[in-house]
């Protein structure tokens, strides 16, 4: 359709039109977040369709008789003809730290439907297919940095631009990083002259948590409002019993606070849509190739140059384990870095009990899925899906819509194709989002080394909390025995480590499971 045309229609309607011109085929032409449900009256057919990276979701339960559909797993859950059951080997999955990779969900009998995927039903049938993946031979190369950096700013100005149509104001969700600032930063200079509104968490007390000079310096290079939210009172487990209760799963933010009080200032202050940085880091997963990939492009004295700046700062010690050779010569001998899925050993969490441990080895006999690079997975896997769709709820409790500019397709899809020293430079991760924001960004925020991180505030609720954690693991009934292993546990849930692993965040999945469980399963509170 003419731009001229297609402007006034809703996305409904643009839908329709596309399905009448392309028919089935017309799912591969949108690009945005959406989940549809659509009846062909001439074919006596329903199809269910998700977005192809699986920002918004559709959940179902299919047999014999009927067909059950929803946004969210509860709603389909609780129109069973029973009360709601758990589905272990979710609840396994939830415990090491994984998203299912066939569709199971917390809930007995109800399934997602996967990122990209359709499904087609009739009286007397069921048809299921993915209308796109990721083409990991298609290949960017330009030769310059600069030619990658503004390809990708070209992409990524599209992306937010697409995302700031809206018919009530749109905001930014911005801390001091590199990913948010670049949005909001771009956003203003699209919205100008009319003011760009940001809101970021600031810390008095919790200083190693604030970034007010990275938002401040913002603020005075694009003169931005930036409301600014203290949030030194919102640790971990503050309150717990208050805390917003979710019926589709356990609570997977340990600073819910944070957005929930977030949400509620940029309702107040008459938002509905905010954009975020989200999933930027995502981007770059994959980034320790960039010296196979340097060696692939014969460019051997930049390599060898690169390298020896590795071990002159960090030693050789630390470049040997980093396995920058290692995925080299894997490339160079064209060896498969994972080998076939039949001859792979799964890393099973040390933490999961022989029962949980014996759940997800048979989901993957179940369920082959296929394998992907590090890239790939981390960009059109099932995890960053269930990360975006999750808080999409969340959010959305509150009025407000979330966008993701850094979810788009065809940014992933750039980003995929090109070289992974664009993403990783001399220790700096994010070299092409450095060299496309150059001039643009203050400098003082282009050129951090690291970000911020919250675990502070983590730490002081772990601190002042006990209560919580002390009624959650003493007690000898407690859902989350079936899964953890208890002795694992009793000797972590009250120390509080000093690194910042993923072991850290094992109690937290023990008590958000527990309260899920109590109020969902248990208490079947579905509504």
């Amino acid at each position: 359709l003419p731009s001229s045309e297609a402007s006034p229609l809703s996305d409904a309607a643009l839908i329709l039109r596309s399905y009448e011109r392309w028919g089935e085929s017309c799912f591969e032409h949108f690009i945005g977040p959406f989940a549809l449900v659509m009846w062909d009256e001439r074919r006596n057919e329903l199809l269910c369709v998700r977005d192809a990276l699986g920002d918004r979701t559709l959940f179902y339960e299919l047999t014999e008789k009927r067909l059950l559909v929803a946004s969210e797993p509860w709603a389909v859950a609780a129109a069973q003809e029973r009360d709601p059951d758990q589905d272990d080997v979710g609840v396994a999955h939830y415990f090491a730290l994984e998203a299912p990779q066939d569709g199971r969900t917390l809930f007995k009998d109800v399934r997602e439907l996967l990122p990209a995927q359709v499904l087609a039903v009739n009286n007397s049938a069921e048809r299921r297919w993915q209308y796109w993946r990721a083409d990991p031979s298609v290949r960017v190369r330009y030769a310059s940095d600069q030619e990658y950096a503004e390809h990708f700013r070209a992409l990524l100005e599209q992306s937010i631009r697409c995302r700031l149509r809206s018919i009530t104001p749109v905001g930014v969700l911005m801390s001091g990083g590199l990913d948010s600032t670049s949005v909001a930063c771009l956003a203003a200079r699209m919205l100008a002259p009319d003011s760009l509104t940001t809101f970021s968490y600031v810390f008095d007390e919790l200083s190693s948590c604030d970034e007010r000079q990275y938002i401040d310096a913002l603020r005075a290079r694009c003169g931005i409002c930036s409301v600014q939210i203290p949030c030194d009172d919102l640790w971990t487990f503050r309150k717990w019993s208050d805390w917003p209760r979710n019926p589709n799963n356990p609570e997977g933010n340990l600073y819910r606070l944070l957005k929930e009080r977030t949400y509620q200032r940029a309702h107040a202050e008459g938002f509905r849509v905010l954009l975020t940085g989200s999933f930027g880091d995502e981007l770059y997963l994959g980034s320790g190739e960039w010296l196979a990939d340097l060696v692939a492009e014969g460019r051997m004295r930049e390599a060898a140059q690169d390298l020896a700046f590795f071990v002159r700062y960090a030693g050789l010690g630390w470049t040997l384990r980093a396995g920058y050779l290692q995925r080299s010569a894997r490339r160079a001998f064209h060896v498969v870095a994972e080998g076939p899925r039949s001859l792979r050993r799964r890393a099973i969490p040390t933490w999961l009990t022989p029962a949980a441990a014996r759940l997800l080895l048979r989901s993957d006999a179940d369920g082959a899925a296929p394998i992907l690079s590090e890239r790939q997975a981390g960009l059109v896997g099932t995890s960053n899906a269930l990360n975006s769709s999750r808080e999409t709820f969340n959010a959305s409790r509150n009025g407000i819509e979330l966008r993701h500019p850094y979810r788009d397709r065809r940014l992933v899809e750039f980003v995929l194709a090109i070289p992974a020293h664009q993403l990783f430079h001399r220790g700096y991760y994010k070299h092409i989002l450095r060299n496309a924001m150059q001039g643009i960004l203050p400098e003082m925020i282009r050129a951090r080394p690291t970000g911020t991180s919250f675990t502070p505030l983590f730490l002081r609720g772990m601190e002042r909390e006990k209560a919580i954690q002390q009624a959650c693991f003493l007690d000898s009934h407690a859902a989350w025995r079936e899964f953890v292993d208890e002795k694992w546990i009793s000797s972590r849930w009250n120390v509080i480590p000093e690194e910042d692993v993923a072991e850290r965040l094992v109690p937290w999945l023990c008590i958000a499971y527990e309260a899920w469980h109590r109020h969902t399963i248990t208490g079947h509170n579905l509504l």
